[in-house]
Order: structure tokens, then sequence, then C-alpha cells
């Protein structure tokens, strides 16, 4: 065999192994490990891993989750945006009405009605109660919807910080563009309020007359009836509102520009603050407007508004 032949084959033989090499030896070395590890178990502690679950949807837990808003993943996400009214659940709006009804019943939230003038327009049967001439009536304002954005916030469990919660809350807007805006973030699953911004004819009666006394109030600490009554019946419809077990609320000197803080009690639990200040930024009735909600939720929602 001739030396050229001889190479030939040299060649050719080493790139076939090399070739199978390629081929198969990394299978061969994965059948062999998973062959090693085959009927062994591994364990690992609970607290080695961390993991994530659907929160309690209770008003502390929402608060603990809100809390969150200023630290690095304290961020809500957007899941879904729906600018079409059509789009909605009904049976979601009905319950989102029913719980700023009961809100305002309780004067957490201001009143969400308008004085109707009969001499100035026809009464619409389909919006508005039967009512005498006398008498206010009330909108059915879930018929007016105009946007809702669909959020996920994840948070630290305050048990075990192994453990991340999930809260999904609806940010929703209300208006006919001419009488009333109102704002809301409710709970996906209850429905429950977190935050609410209101502007129609009331709460600019409110802003004024608070403005008024708050002058008042500064030269005569003595005559600040006004201003003691809206923060015990803000506090007492807080707690009526949330359930909770007790209340209090800051003292007005304390304050800075914020009308009322209401302080919650829940049995087992640290206290947890609402808020309620005069809403910022303009609307689309030129009312001025009342924001009451969590401390945290409100600076975000001043935020997005600005953006």
């Amino acid at each position: 065999m001739s030396m050229k032949h001889f190479r030939f084959l040299l060649c050719l033989t080493g790139t076939v192994f090399l070739t199978a090499g390629v081929i198969f030896l990394p299978r061969y070395l994965s059948r062999s490990l998973d062959l090693r590890n085959l009927n062994q178990v591994e364990t690992s502690g609970r607290e080695d891993f961390s993991f994530l679950e659907q929160g309690a949807n209770d008003i502390y837990s929402a608060f603990h989750a809100f809390a969150s808003l200023n630290t690095e993943d304290g961020t809500p996400v957007l899941l879904a945006s729906v600018e079409e009214p059509v789009q909605m659940n009904s049976e979601m709006i009905s319950e989102v009405y029913i719980q700023a009804m009961t809100a305002s019943e309780v004067q957490m939230l201001p009143w969400l009605r308008y004085l109707y003038d009969h001499s100035s327009a026809e009464t619409d049967a389909g919006m508005v109660a039967d009512r005498t001439d006398e008498e206010e009536v009330w909108l059915d304002w879930s018929n007016y919807i105009r946007s809702a954005q669909y959020y996920s916030l994840t948070c630290t469990s305050e048990e075990n910080p192994r453990k991340k919660e999930l809260l999904n809350f609806w940010y929703l807007r209300f208006s006919d563009l001419q009488t009333f805006d109102y704002y809301f973030i409710v709970n996906a699953v209850n429905y429950q309020i977190y935050y609410a911004q209101i502007h129609n004819d009331i709460t600019e009666a409110i802003i004024r007359e608070y403005e008024e006394y708050q002058k008042v109030s500064e030269e005569n600490p003595e005559e600040d009836v006004f201003i003691s009554y809206l923060g015990e019946s803000f506090g007492q419809g807080c707690m009526q509102y949330y359930e909770s077990q007790g209340w209090d609320v800051v003292n007005q000197e304390n304050l800075y520009q914020k009308m009322n803080v209401a302080i919650l009690y829940l049995e087992g639990k640290k206290p947890f603050y609402i808020e309620r200040s005069i809403a910022e930024g303009q609307n689309s009735t030129g009312y001025k407007g009342i924001c009451v909600g969590f401390q945290d939720l409100i600076r975000w929602v001043r935020q997005l508004q600005n953006t």
C-alpha cells in the first residue's frame, strides 16, 4: 500500500470516529448520568425557594400590597385595557355601583348624586327614579363607563418573605363628561373600593365650604366645628365600609394638604390609613374633586394621571 493511500485511510478513519463522537458521545453521557440518578431522591427545604400565590383579597392584604408600591417590585402590571364600554361585564359594573353607593351612604365617599332641574330638561325615565319636583334624583352612572384597565400587583408576603402574593384590580372611569367624573380602583374579585376620585357639584360645594371653614378655624380654632364633623363622619364611614374593629382620625393640625386621614384597626393587625384629599388635575366637568383611598395608592394614581 502506498503512503498516499495510507494517509487517506487514516484521515477517513479519524473523520468517522470524530463524527460518531460528536453525535453519540453527548447522548451516552446524558444517559449514563440519568441512570446514575435513577431512583435517587433529593430534597430541598421550603425556605430555599420562592413561590407565588393569590392574595387573600381582604382589606388588610390589599393595604399590604399597595404599601409595596414604593419598592422595586411594587409596580402594577397592566394586563388589559378596555376602551369600549360594550365590552365590559355588566354584572361587574353593577357590583361596583353597589359598592360605591354603599360607601357614599356611610359617608366615606361624597354623595354620588346630582340635583335635577325639571325646568331645564326632561326627566329620562330610564336614568332617574320617580321623585317629586322638590326631591333629589339619582343618576345610574354605571351606564356611563368610559374606560377600564386591569392590573396585577405582586408583593412579598408579610408572614413569609419567600412567598409572593398576587393582587388583581380594576381601574375604572365613569363620566357623562358634563356633570360628573368618577374614578375607582376596585378588587377584581369582590369589587371592594381601594381608591375613589369624585368630581360633581357636591364635591365642589364640600371643598368650597371646607376651604372657608379652614380659614376661619386658623383664626379661631374653637370655630372648627365643620372641620371636626368632616373628620368624625369620614372616620366612622371608613370603619363601617371596611368593617374594622376601631377607628381614629389624625388631628387636623398634623395634616399637610389633606382634608382628613382615618386610622383603622383590625384585630391582630397593624393599623392602616385611609386618606381624603382634594383631587389634583383637570377633569371633564370642571368641578373640583375629592379622592379617597390608601395613601400609597393615591400617590401612584397621581403619577399615573400625570403621565
